[in-house]
């Protein structure tokens, strides 16, 4: 819109994909394995009651936001408030944290992302020197990578994104691959 040349993605494809109640609905169309999710819009009135009948453990993400902070679930209710009141919730999934990226029309290596000991894939382990190790390519089988990848280029095709893609998993105890999101 400015006449700035950039690479990636169109402005609709990357908002679709930024929404993650659309990014969801997508995922679910094109039947990529994500965890059961809940859009929620909500005032601070509504805390006590969600906080009551939401399951627990529980990830609370802004529609439209990006990494998140673990805390608990009336905070989590709280602070999204100034980002709108407007919500996924979904159930907290344990596991392996997998990424898998889309250059062109293929898909790349699995990366495994692994917390220092002890710690938990948070702000903190993504984003500071030394939070995280980043394995690649990730030591899982071929069948996981392929399932993955896989997902991933459909998903990136799904949102009509191009160039370029990464999509986020976790990798269960059983070996499903539950994707979380999909990042422009």
């Amino acid at each position: 819109l400015l006449g700035i040349p950039y690479t990636g993605s169109g402005h609709l494809a990357s908002g679709m994909a930024m929404n993650k109640a659309v990014a969801k609905q997508v995922m679910e169309h094109a039947g990529i394995l994500t965890a059961p999710w809940r859009e929620l819009t909500y005032t601070a009135p509504d805390i006590p009651r969600l906080a009551g009948e939401l399951p627990l453990p529980c990830a609370v993400k802004t529609i439209n936001g990006g990494s998140s902070l673990g805390m608990a679930l009336p905070e989590a209710l709280e602070e999204r408030l100034a980002y709108g009141g407007h919500v996924i919730v979904e159930p907290k999934l344990t596991g392996r944290d997998v990424t898998v990226g889309v250059l062109g029309d293929r898909y790349l290596p699995a990366v495994e992302m692994i917390p220092q000991p002890g710690a938990y894939f948070d702000y903190a382990a993504k984003y500071q020197t030394g939070g995280s190790q980043e394995v690649c390519p990730a030591p899982i089988t071929d069948e996981q990578w392929r399932t993955m990848g896989e997902a991933t280029l459909r998903l990136h095709r799904a949102l009509g994104l191009r160039a370029y893609s990464r999509a986020d998993f976790i990798l269960d105890a059983e070996g499903r691959a539950w994707c979380l999101e999909i990042n422009t």
